[in-house]
């Protein structure tokens, strides 16, 4: 089901929270679809968070040239280079800024049929995957702008 996206200030209150990681993947199954409606609405969206449609977990879906990826409880575990991308974000609709990044990530994750993956990414899914998880902090670079 497509859900609202919590916009920043609007919704600080909530979208500043820490999220809360997953135990039982089975409880994040809707989440998760409505999470993959929702993104698949906007018209320029690359990911999202579970807490930008109100729930403090550590779910996000990245989504670039064709691929999308399903995270739970993503965690980076390596990083190469640095470089600055152009960033927007759902939550602070019509603002982008540069943002500096590491080039390369090496991140391991469980996806939505609960099994352990690792990859590695660079270019702008390595960008999306960072946003996102900045997201689980309660965080976003365009926030306060």
């Amino acid at each position: 089901m497509i859900k609202k996206i919590l916009t920043y200030p609007e919704d600080k209150e909530i979208l500043t929270q820490k999220s809360e990681k997953v135990n039982d993947v089975n409880e994040v199954k809707e989440l998760i679809q409505d999470l993959k409606d929702t993104l698949h609405a906007t018209d320029s969206g690359r990911g999202i968070s579970a807490i930008q449609i109100g729930v403090p977990k550590c779910v996000c879906i990245c989504e670039w040239g064709g691929d999308e990826i399903v995270m739970i409880n993503p965690v980076i575990t390596r990083s190469r280079g640095n470089q600055e991308f152009s960033e927007g974000c759902l939550s602070a609709p019509g603002k982008f800024k540069m943002v500096p990044r590491f080039q390369k990530v090496w991140c391991t994750y469980t996806d939505e049929n609960g099994e352990t993956q690792e990859i590695a990414q660079g270019g702008r899914m390595s960008n999306i995957i960072q946003h996102e998880l900045d997201h689980f902090e309660g965080d976003c670079a365009l926030f306060g702008e």
